[in-house]
């Protein structure tokens, strides 16, 4: 009696331990999507840069240490993948690319 409980018990966490994760994968309701990263070689000088890029939290505070020239007025340097996007924060633009040089 006593060993048809374990394998009944047995039975039941193995069953358990093969549908918890297909009710974790089948979850509709799944709310975090991660963003694409943003692929810095098709953007050039003159284009618009992605909204988030504007946003002053973006902003290099120590482009001096890494070799980039003072931003205009209205514009940030930000890091984009392996490259240094110098933005205008008004309209967007981008107005330098400069590589990450390692």
């Amino acid at each position: 009696m006593l060993h048809q409980k374990k394998l009944a018990a047995m039975a039941v966490l193995a069953s358990l331990a093969v549908v918890c994760p297909m009710v974790l994968a089948a979850d509709p309701l799944q709310t975090i999507v991660q963003a694409a990263p943003i692929n810095a070689r098709n953007l050039q000088v003159g284009d618009p840069a992605p909204d988030v890029y504007k946003r002053s939290d973006k902003a290099l505070a120590d482009w001096k240490n890494r070799g980039l020239k003072t931003p205009q007025s209205q514009s940030q340097w930000v890091q984009v993948n392996d490259k240094y996007m110098l933005v205008h924060t008004g309209n967007g633009q981008i107005l330098a690319i400069m590589p990450i040089e390692r």
